[in-house]
């Protein structure tokens, strides 16, 4: 069975080491994707070929037809909508079985958390605030700094998207880290750059959203989260062990 995971999230990388070791009980090829080199090196001990690189509906479709694929599994970003609705529309006229791997949601209830649906509504809720930390990526910086300004807003990015900051805050303003940071972390940035208010995205545990909020809270800072984009899969899973199960049904 020839199965393209659609990855670089921390997720697809243990969905991709547990679904090789289906290789004992049946005879598997692993496509795996990345948006970036970084994320490709992360499967190189599980997949047979890897590609890194954004793919755009025609693209997905001439790499499902190329490996002959017979399962996609989808367990890129939460927020990584158009990745997805291409996924699922692709596979639906390919005939290829669909399933997505979902970050379970951690809704948090207080006071000074607030949800918003996008990151318009969250900068124009942030704009009358002192500092805002943005500890939401690179994709939606500018829209953030256009409405609340650049002397106002300091951004945890990865070193991959320095750049890319540099044309939208100044370098005092931009903090390049990679991975997810530790409640206490998070809380002595906040501290020290003096922000009232953190913007962030519900990006589950494997994204370090508790450790976000709560450092935020423990520093007197208000969050303020971006919702999820809902999307209504044919087949998701929010547990690794029985998507990999399930693969194991189609192909073992």
């Amino acid at each position: 069975m020839n199965i393209l995971l659609m990855g670089g999230t921390k997720d697809s990388v243990e969905i991709g080491k547990n679904i090789k070791r289906l290789e004992e009980l049946c005879d598997l090829f692993i496509v795996y994707t990345s948006t970036t080199d970084y994320g490709g090196k992360l499967a190189e001990n599980f997949a047979n070929e890897i590609i890194t690189k954004p793919l755009d509906k025609e693209e997905l479709r001439e790499v499902l037809k190329k490996y002959n694929i017979d399962v996609l599994v989808d367990a890129t970003h939460p927020f990584a909508i158009n990745a997805s609705k291409n996924a699922i529309e692709v596979c639906k006229e390919l005939r290829i079985k669909y399933v997505r791997f979902e970050r379970r949601e951690e809704r948090i209830d207080h006071p000074n958390v607030i949800y918003v649906k996008d990151f318009e509504e969250a900068a124009k809720l942030a704009k009358n605030a002192g500092r805002v930390f943005h500890m939401a990526g690179i994709k939606n910086l500018k829209t953030v700094v256009d409405i609340v300004g650049k002397d106002k807003v300091v951004a945890r990015v990865l070193p991959i998207s320095v750049s890319e900051a540099l044309k939208i805050l100044p370098q005092k303003h931009i903090v390049a880290m990679y991975g997810t940071f530790s409640k206490e972390l998070n809380k002595y940035l906040i501290r020290d750059y003096k922000c009232d208010v953190v913007i962030t995205k519900d990006s589950g545990e494997s994204g370090g959203f508790k450790e976000k909020v709560f450092g935020a809270l423990e520093v007197g800072a208000r969050v303020i989260v971006i919702e999820r984009p809902v999307i209504e899969y044919p087949i998701c899973f929010k547990d690794v062990e029985e998507l990999v199960n399930f693969i194991k049904t189609l192909s073992c």
